[in-house]
């Protein structure tokens, strides 16, 4: 068969990179549009010569993969480290023809435009996943709100010797947080890059109204993966949760040694507990407010137990000179109220127990919020129950303005 086998040649000359793709996706990939990286990937080759060196954007991307430290963010899509390329080369290189990063313009890049970015580039993206993981302890690109978050941090981190830290905490959690999506398309990256371009040259920025609807965090969905759910998730994980077994260690940990030390996504109040003891609850046990990260090996050994038994089994009492326990603190980590704990003292918990909980959540991550938003504008508004339609609830909106 291989003796046999005709392979098929074709030589082009003189036409488009536009109608190369076109006889590719026809003929190699029956139909099947070809990845843009791809397309960048073969434009931009270049083979080694006596007078310059070769380029060949897939190794390069593959190497800054390869030889750091691991994380988890170094796995962000191709796409993700194209777009980011080209804001840079949008932003630093003038006359570059790249206007936008959509297709039509990534079409266009150069490899020279790279490599021209790339040295300051590549220490820009260390910075942002520096940033997610070690100053707000979120381990995994799986939580990041939105995408754009990369390529808009790439534009302030690029070349930029003193970035301020505490500015970036409160643009990060102000827009994953805020009620309307203001981060969701090129017009709003354009925006956020103007205005974090202005930071970079010390000008005092000044935030719009925060605004939040509690009844978006109240039916925020577990198996959602929404900018707001992603938000909630980033939020647990950048407290620093505790084990419930174990108090003293970091559930969300830099290296597992074993599978049972895996973080898990538990239900406070486990669903088929819920099903089996509805009471007179009305709120989703779903709901990621009934949410909390522990190790895999504690979340195994909760399951659907009663939440007034389980607790008990880790209420540990306070050691002398302490003012809280070990638990108390536990719970904190995890933005819970005690009402949990009172009532599993008491061995005895109200009927609508489920929603008397969700609503304490609501209230510890918005006074978090606050503390994190410090001197911004803030509202909130709980539009559960209400009547209002779309276009009242647009008119709020549009009375925080984005930077």
């Amino acid at each position: 068969m291989l003796d046999n086998y005709q392979i098929a040649y074709i030589d082009l000359k003189g036409i488009a990179v536009g109608e190369v793709c076109q006889i590719f996706e026809r003929i190699n990939q029956a139909g099947k549009p070809l990845d843009i990286f791809d397309i960048v990937v073969a434009k931009t080759y270049r083979v080694e010569t006596r007078e310059k060196k070769g380029f060949y954007l897939r190794e390069l991307i593959s190497t800054f993969r390869t030889n750091s430290n691991g994380s988890k963010f170094l796995k962000i899509s191709d796409f993700d480290y194209l777009q980011i390329l080209s804001i840079l080369i949008r932003e630093n290189i003038k006359d570059s023809g790249i206007f936008n990063i959509t297709p039509p313009y990534l079409n266009e890049i150069k490899s020279e435009q790279i490599e021209a970015v790339w040295n300051d580039g590549k220490l820009a993206i260390l910075k942002i996943f520096d940033f997610f993981e070690n100053h707000l302890h979120i381990k995994s690109p799986d939580l990041i709100p939105f995408r754009y978050f990369y390529i808009a941090l790439a534009t302030y981190f690029y070349q930029n010797k003193a970035p301020d830290y505490e500015l970036l905490k409160k643009y990060f959690w102000y827009y994953s947080f805020h009620n309307e999506d203001l981060l969701s398309n090129t017009t709003h990256l354009t925006a956020h890059i103007s205005f974090l371009n202005s930071a970079k040259t010390e000008e005092k920025l000044k935030f719009g109204r925060f605004l939040i609807d509690k009844d978006k965090l109240r039916i925020s969905s577990y198996s959602s993966k929404g900018r707001l759910s992603r938000a909630i998730l980033s939020l647990y994980s950048s407290h620093l949760p505790k084990d419930w077994k174990f108090t003293d260690r970091d559930v969300i940990a830099d290296n597992f040694f074993f599978t049972t030390d895996k973080p898990n996504l538990h239900h406070v109040f486990p669903t088929n507990f819920i099903t089996d003891h509805p009471g007179s609850n009305s709120l989703n046990s779903n709901s990621l407010m009934n949410i909390v990260y522990l190790t895999q090996i504690t979340n195994l050994e909760i399951s659907d137990k009663n939440p007034l038994k389980y607790i008990k089994d880790y209420d540990v009492p306070k050691e002398q000179g302490e003012s809280v326990s070990k638990f108390e603190n536990v719970l904190k980590s995890h933005l819970l109220s005690e009402d949990l704990l009172k009532w599993s003292r008491m061995d005895i918990m109200p009927d609508n127990a489920l929603d008397i909980f969700i609503e304490s959540r609501i209230t510890a991550i918005i006074d978090e919020l606050k503390v994190k938003l410090s001197g911004i504008e803030f509202d909130e508004i709980d539009t559960k129950g209400t009547e209002k339609n779309e276009e009242e609830a647009q008119e709020e909106i549009e009375e925080s303005p984005a930077p």
